[in-house]
């Protein structure tokens, strides 16, 4: 069976929000128009570490301390059998202000709270790990 890894960075503002994206509105996009979490594949001789640093790179022009919080088999990526694929789940602070970012991925991106993206349905099914990261910020 083969397996694959993805990253995503759960970017944190200075207010507790979290910093997501809006994908682009392509024909044949999956999830086009989604919201997500900034991120994408780890490619061949890449550790996640290196591939979230550059994903942030390629999508923002950044790069921040970040630490792995969660790791887990995502549900709509895997196909029993045939491929398992593990999201890795990084968190950082983001001192950027938005208005000082450039977007060179999707057509968007805007702070959310738990309260904004309670009912958020996010590509990928990352609503899942977001909202668990929000509910534990809550304890």
């Amino acid at each position: 069976m083969k397996h694959k890894s993805v990253v995503c960075a759960i970017l944190v503002g200075v207010d507790g929000r979290v910093l997501l994206q809006q994908r682009d509105e392509k024909p044949g996009l999956v999830y086009a128009g989604y919201w997500t979490i900034f991120g994408g594949q780890v490619e061949a001789g890449e550790t996640p570490d290196e591939a979230i640093q550059r994903e942030l790179r390629e999508e923002l022009d950044i790069t921040l301390p970040l630490r792995l919080w969660s790791e887990y088999i995502c549900p709509v990526r895997t196909r029993p059998g045939e491929l398992t694929v593990t999201n890795h789940v990084y968190v950082g602070e983001m001192p950027y202000d938005i208005n000082t970012l450039t977007l060179y991925e999707g057509q968007a991106m805007r702070y959310f709270s738990a309260e904004d993206s309670a009912d958020l349905l996010l590509a990928f099914d990352q609503h899942i790990p977001l909202r668990a990261y929000f509910q534990g910020r809550k304890r």
